[in-house]
């Protein structure tokens, strides 16, 4: 019997409706957690909800687009650096997590004595919270008394204010972090599939005299690719909207030059610096920022091919 996961979504409809069914329930949840506060979302980022005393908690009225027309316009510049960060953020991460996890990978999966106990170590950043990591990663690169600046002192280079002094300085303490966080992941996702690659492949690649990077580009790489692609789209997805490192480590700083959608999104909707509150202009960050995660999720669909034959 064909499989029904390769019948198209008409068939499904009329042989699976029963389960269907069972599915109601769960999604009449989704749409009062999930389709409920979206549609809310869109519609208070076109009212003057909390933007420059016009709306308040009790009474505030629809505009429009007009928000949107101010962060195209007026606000272009700080909209054009949201796209710029958020993307820097997003794509700068994974390539270095894809290039590192690789690399740890490709170390491991040789036959090294401990080989175990390295396995071991790689997973030690996961132990941690990574609330509490990232507290312990924004006071080692304190100015003053941060570890970092300690260790260049001791080679004769001067203290950096790595969160303050200059966008490359903040971008790289948050790149390093977030290494720090993601690299145990991708080492053990590519570390598995490698493990899984048909050992007699490498032993026919030895007899015909080919070497350690001709066998990598050969049969490792080809063998990875489905994995580093799908790993690489979601972890570009995840990254695109990792909040808690450019919050609690920058905040966005120095200026804006490291903050992106959904940290200034907070920052308006929260009233961060003692600000007054923007909701309609949070809520209108949040609507663009979802837009492009949207996108985004439609081209990891296509590129995974999730929804094949399902409109035939």
């Amino acid at each position: 019997m064909a499989d029904l996961r390769d019948q198209t979504l008409g068939f499904r409809l009329r042989h699976e409706w029963p389960a269907y069914l069972y599915l109601l329930p769960t999604v009449a949840v989704l749409l009062v957690l999930n389709a409920y506060p979206i549609a809310y979302c869109i519609y208070i980022s076109m009212t003057d909800f909390g933007t420059g005393g016009r709306g308040s908690l009790l009474s505030y009225h629809y505009i429009g687009i007009t928000n949107y027309q101010f962060a195209l316009t007026t606000g272009a510049s700080t909209s054009l650096a949201l796209v710029e960060n958020s993307f820097l953020w997003a794509g700068g991460s994974v390539v270095l997590f894809l290039l590192i996890g690789l690399g740890l990978a490709s170390v491991l999966n040789q036959p090294l004595r401990g080989r175990a106990i390295y396995r071991t170590v790689i997973l030690l950043p996961w132990a941690f919270p990574a609330f509490i990591t990232l507290l312990v990663w924004t006071n080692m690169w304190g100015y003053e008394y941060g570890i970092i600046n300690s260790m260049l002192n001791l080679v004769g280079i001067p203290s950096v204010n790595w969160l303050l002094s200059t966008p490359t300085a903040a971008w790289s303490a948050l790149f390093i972090t977030n290494i720090w966080l993601s690299f145990p992941f991708y080492t053990v996702v590519f570390l598995a599939t490698m493990q899984a690659i048909p050992k007699d492949l490498y032993e026919a690649a030895s007899i015909d005299g080919a070497g350690t990077f001709s066998q990598f580009r050969r049969i490792t790489l080809p063998y990875l690719a489905p994995t580093v692609i799908f790993v690489g789209l979601m972890g570009f997805l995840f990254t695109f909207n990792n909040f808690y490192p450019i919050y609690l480590i920058t905040n966005g700083g120095p200026g804006i030059s490291t903050q992106i959608f959904i940290t200034e999104s907070y920052n308006d909707a929260f009233g961060a610096h003692g600000a007054t509150p923007l909701f309609s202009t949070a809520a209108m960050y949040s609507v663009l920022d979802f837009l492009i995660i949207v996108c985004l999720t439609l081209v990891v669909i296509w590129r995974t091919d999730l929804t094949r034959n399902w409109l035939k």
